[in-house]
């Protein structure tokens, strides 16, 4: 039983996530993929999974711990929860990873996906803390409002109420650069992964991934932050979708 269970959890945007990091080579397929002059990774960067045997996901209160940012391990934590209690846990990322980002230390923010029912607009938070419940709001609006007021003819809504994943990954963007480091999140879309069929529709071009994360983001206006580098005084972050 617990051969297919393990079975079972190897499949879709996490198997193929597990298998471009399984490539030896998949340092030069990143910076193919996210296709941007200014992200380098060297020989020395930190990253989470590190392997196909390692494949406990990434809390980013844990990751920093591990860096030069080490002090913002326990801020990170603190700016998104109120009460501490076994078994609650800040988001999870399908990959993290340092690099440099214009010459200066960075952190790529990898949130992974391979059909579209991945993408869910009625996503809410599903915390049972009502303390923990107004903080997370309170993160979310704080980053909603800062990024607002560096956005022209535009504005994004995200919440706790919809889109909760993707406004938890454009929060936490958010802060960090506005902690001084500079941010990639990259939403990446596998394609042809032909063992999700009957999960949602499968991206079987580079156009049904766009297209799909468009207009999933179009819910909370982020579809305005695609590729626009936001800068926070501090540092900047960029969102960015690409396929694979």
């Amino acid at each position: 039983m617990g051969q297919d269970k393990e079975e079972q959890e190897y499949k879709g945007s996490r198997a193929a996530m597990l298998d471009l990091i399984g490539n030896e080579n998949f340092k030069n397929q990143l910076i193919e993929i996210i296709n941007q002059d200014n992200v380098q990774f060297s020989d020395k960067e930190l990253f989470i999974p590190k392997s196909k045997e390692d494949v406990k996901e990434a809390e980013l209160k844990d990751f920093l711990k591990d860096t030069e940012w080490t002090y913002l391990g326990d801020g990170i934590k603190k700016w998104w929860l109120e009460i501490f209690i076994p078994n609650v846990r800040t988001p999870n990322w399908d990959f993290i990873s340092t690099c440099t980002i214009n010459g200066q230390k960075g952190l790529l923010l990898v949130e992974a996906k391979a059909h579209s029912s991945e993408v869910n607009p009625k996503d809410k938070c599903t915390s049972e803390n009502e303390a923990n419940i107004n903080k997370i709001e309170n993160a979310i609006n704080e980053a909603k409002d800062e990024i607002n007021k560096v956005l022209s003819n535009s504005s994004i809504s995200i919440s706790k109420d919809s889109c909760y994943q993707l406004s938890n990954r454009i929060a936490h963007a958010w802060w960090l650069a506005n902690q001084g480091i500079p941010v990639v999140l990259l939403y990446l879309g596998f394609l042809n992964r032909s063992e999700m069929t009957g999960n949602g529709t499968i991206f079987m071009e580079d156009s049904d991934w766009q297209t799909c994360f468009k207009d999933y983001a179009a819910n909370v206006g982020v579809d305005n932050l695609i590729d626009k580098e936001i800068n926070t005084g501090k540092s900047q972050f960029k969102l960015i979708c690409r396929s694979y």
